[in-house]
């Protein structure tokens, strides 16, 4: 049946994560408040060799009842390639992938596994037909990294940029 969709009407699996994942933590009653998305602008006005920035980085805090959630972002562009890095704060609500055990996936379409980054727990999956890329780091069971990569053959890129961001600053806001 999913064949018969048009191709931006087929749901990736990083897509159903998020929106799992926030449906799951819009349930949930908030324990405190989240990170106001401007002390996460810093952590995404980071320099990558090669890329240029598209713009400043923004973000947005929403707190409508029990849902509250914070994020920052920043784009960036190389040639015919982008990027896109976003922190969210959702209040530590469980990542699916990060509940303990590792995941590896590899079909035609797409590849994806569970890493580690700077000590913290991470899933990489990648699109070679489509050129599309993403990394997805757990930060003190609290912040969602987000790394989006177009126009990318590999994910060597997504990798170098969470290395340049500083994930302990980010954990250290975790209250």
């Amino acid at each position: 049946m999913a064949d018969y969709l048009p191709q931006r009407l087929k749901f990736k699996p990083a897509i159903l994560l998020f929106l799992s994942l926030f449906l799951f933590g819009a349930t949930l009653a908030a324990r405190a408040d989240v990170v106001h998305f401007k002390e996460l602008l810093p952590l995404v006005d980071i320099k990558i060799p090669g890329w240029a920035m598209e713009g400043k980085p923004s973000g947005t805090t929403l707190k409508q009842g029990n849902v509250m959630v914070s994020e920052a972002r920043a784009s960036f562009k190389s040639g015919d390639k982008t990027l896109e890095v976003i922190i969210m704060d959702f209040l530590g609500k469980p990542i699916p992938f990060v509940m303990g055990q590792q995941l590896e996936m590899e079909s035609n379409e797409e590849t994806i596994r569970t890493i580690e980054i700077q000590g913290f727990k991470a899933m990489e999956s990648l699109r070679p037909q489509d050129k599309q890329g993403e990394l997805n780091i757990s930060v003190a069971d609290r912040f969602w990294v987000k790394i989006d990569g177009e126009g990318i053959d590999n994910l060597d890129v997504l990798k170098t940029v969470a290395q340049q961001m500083d994930l302990k600053k980010l954990a250290s806001l975790a209250k």
